[in-house]
């Protein structure tokens, strides 16, 4: 799986927390999106969105959530983001 997508964009990560900034994210209804359908992921503790910044701060137990399992998650969250902000159609990903 690759994950270039995704980290051009991570800004922080250790097992359990994770930070993110897109552009994308700046758009209230695209950050209320991602914090809605992130929360309804089973190990996810905490998502909170910050359109002001264009970033995320992702919370989760890492006993539930492989990394490879997060990283699949976070790599299709950032193709979706990066479909949005270039004004692409995109399917909102599914987890």
């Amino acid at each position: 799986m690759s994950t270039l997508h995704l980290l051009k964009y991570v800004r922080s990560f250790v097992d359990g927390r994770v930070r993110i900034r897109h552009p994308a994210l700046h758009d209230g209804a695209v950050a209320a999106l991602a914090e809605a359908r992130m929360k309804a992921i089973a190990g996810v503790t905490s998502m909170e969105c910050n359109p002001v910044s264009g970033s995320v701060l992702l919370t989760y137990d890492s006993a539930v959530i492989p990394r490879d399992r997060l990283f699949a998650i976070g790599e299709a969250w950032a193709v979706y983001l990066d479909k949005v902000k270039a004004g692409k159609p995109a399917d909102v990903p599914e987890f």
